[in-house]
């Protein structure tokens, strides 16, 4: 009875399960449907809720600007020259300047002050004494040798007149000797007188050769003669030049940086006398990182863009081996006055890169040391005395500037991201680029344009950013 209900109740479950599985699925369906019928109107109502849960991000634009900017590095003053004097004749010093001391300035003498053996800037004296003699000594050869070619132009003047005279006797002799040849030919002179005048005829012409002969040798003695003078004269001139080598004088005006000599010393050829630093001009040695290179190239060639120059393609390779020059201002500050010097770009300090700190070494040429303007609390004065002039060792601030040459695009400082990274608001999404700032001395800062896909117009974030991605959908705000 038991097992009868069982099956019953079972059938019971079955139908029942039959019947409520299609009532289930049309109810899913028609919920589907609903869903999907509400759905047509949503984009509407999600683009307002994405524009509410956006983030509200400050921008500002990006500002095309050609006022250039100005380059600063520091720097380390070096002499322009040093020059070494040394003794170029041996001798003892009977004389130096104030003693050669190191810190002692001397001058550059004149031409006229060097042919006259002037002592105003003598600087070194050497004994002269053996050196004028061996001009005496040569000064008398060279006379004795123009004295025996004196005496041979007088021999040759000599044989010329002796030589004309053996000519006519030549001729005499021919005439007789002609007159004899037709008397025997008539049989009026016998052989013997025949004979006799031809002995005479060769005789005179024996006489007249042997003339020819000792003038030939006299002109021959005179050119070798002459030769022996000129040589004489060469070591007379090697001589005074000696002689005016014993006089030292300073090629250039400068300071004694380094003294090798004393009064009363011997020096050979060859040593050390002093050391002097050019004071007419200094240079400054800096050293400018690739890309502040690359600028001033980028600067010379829109300069020389159009020029003759510029159309030239063996200037274009040689613009990489050149600094362009440009004129630049060197400062030193001193006590809370600031001295400005004018200078210029002038080379590289040999070719390539530091190995050590990867930088170019180039060097300024200052043409003047002494300052061109001070500066107190910024405002130029003529007040003060006693300023200092460039010298070695001195470390210096130099600006270079690159005026209306270089576009450049201009930034609020707070763009800048670290890494120098910049979020550019497109479309109403988030777009990176990475930029090249060049200054950073103002409240807007300047990148190089083209370094990046950043131009004018485009809109950069300003204000924080907590979290931001590439392509992320923000809602922009004006700072202006």
């Amino acid at each position: 009875m038991s097992e009868f209900k069982n099956q019953k109740s079972g059938s019971f479950y079955k139908k029942l399960k039959h019947f409520l599985l299609p009532i289930i699925i049309l109810v899913a369906g028609g919920g589907s449907l609903v869903v999907l019928m509400a759905m047509k109107k949503e984009p509407e109502q999600s683009q307002k809720l994405l524009d509410q849960v956006a983030p509200l991000v400050l921008t500002q634009p990006v500002v095309s600007t050609d006022a250039g900017f100005t380059v600063t590095v520091d720097g380390t003053v070096v002499p322009s020259r040093e020059v070494k004097l040394a003794a170029e004749v041996a001798g003892r010093v009977l004389l130096t300047r104030d003693g050669c001391k190191v810190g002692n300035l001397v001058r550059k003498a004149t031409d006229q002050e060097r042919a006259a053996s002037g002592t105003e800037n003598l600087l070194i004296q050497i004994d002269p004494e053996n050196y004028e003699l061996e001009v005496k000594r040569l000064t008398q050869e060279h006379a004795q040798a123009q004295d025996v070619i004196d005496e041979l132009e007088v021999e040759i003047d000599n044989s010329k007149a002796m030589i004309d005279l053996a000519h006519e006797e030549v001729n005499l002799q021919k005439t007789h000797l002609n007159r004899v040849e037709k008397l025997r030919a008539r049989n009026v002179v016998s052989d013997t007188e025949y004979e006799e005048a031809k002995r005479s005829e060769l005789a005179a012409r024996n006489a007249l050769q042997k003339l020819t002969n000792e003038a030939d040798l006299l002109r021959s003695k005179r050119q070798r003669m002459m030769h022996a003078r000129d040589l004489v004269g060469v070591q007379l001139s090697r001589a005074r030049l000696d002689l005016s080598r014993t006089r030292i004088y300073s090629p250039i005006n400068g300071v004694i940086v380094e003294d090798s000599v004393e009064q009363d010393g011997y020096v050979k050829v060859g040593d050390p006398l002093v050391t002097i630093e050019d004071t007419s001009a200094v240079e400054v040695s800096i050293d400018l990182r690739m890309e502040e290179l690359s600028l001033l190239w980028q600067h010379a060639a829109q300069a020389a863009r159009g020029t003759r120059a510029a159309a030239n393609p063996s200037n274009r390779h040689d613009l990489g081996y050149q600094l362009p020059q440009l004129p630049v201002k060197v400062s030193y500050e001193l006590g809370g006055r600031k001295f400005v010097w004018d200078g210029e770009l002038s080379r590289f300090d040999g070719i390539g890169l530091d190995e050590k700190t990867r930088t170019v070494p180039c060097r300024i040429i200052v043409s003047d040391p002494r300052p061109s303007a001070i500066l107190v609390n910024g405002q130029p004065t003529s007040q003060i005395v006693g300023a200092p002039p460039l010298t070695r060792g001195m470390f210096v601030v130099i600006d270079i500037p690159l005026k209306g040459d270089v576009s450049l695009l201009q930034l609020p400082e707070m763009a800048i991201r670290p890494g120098n990274l910049v979020w550019v608001v497109r479309d109403g999404k988030l777009h990176s680029e990475t930029v090249r700032v060049v200054d950073m001395s103002g409240d807007q800062l300047l990148v190089e344009q083209g370094a990046s896909g950043l131009k004018p117009g485009d809109r950069v974030v300003v204000s924080p950013l907590s979290t931001a991605d590439e392509g992320m959908l923000v809602s922009e705000g004006d700072t202006e």
